[in-house]
């Protein structure tokens, strides 16, 4: 199911009427139960609402942009090198030889 396309609409009623339920946006929108379940999931996820409640029963708040947390963009992780062989191949292949040459290994 895909929300993107009601996310304006669930902000713009969550803004006039905080604290909200669910219910509340489903009776007064005509969007269906599961579009609303996961944008109000996406949009809490990244911040743009707040939701307050326990056990499936949340009331959703707008959160003003001077209290969203400020978050870095993710960082790719460092792709290693290679040209350059891995740092363990030398004592694997120390090891194979001494294997395969029939001597104990150290």
């Amino acid at each position: 199911m895909k929300a993107n396309g009601h996310n304006a609409e669930i902000i713009q009623y969550v803004t006039k009427h905080p604290g909200c339920y669910m219910s509340d946006i489903r009776r007064d929108t005509a969007i269906k139960k599961g579009a609303i379940a996961s944008a109000l999931t996406e949009l809490t996820r990244v911040k743009t609402l707040r939701r307050e409640g326990f056990e499936k029963r949340y009331r959703y708040f707008v959160v003003r942009p001077e209290d969203r947390p400020v978050v870095a963009p993710k960082r790719i992780p460092k792709q290693p090198n290679r040209d350059t062989a891995n740092p363990l191949n030398n004592l694997f292949n120390q090891c194979l030889a001494s294997v395969r040459g029939g001597r104990a290994s150290a």
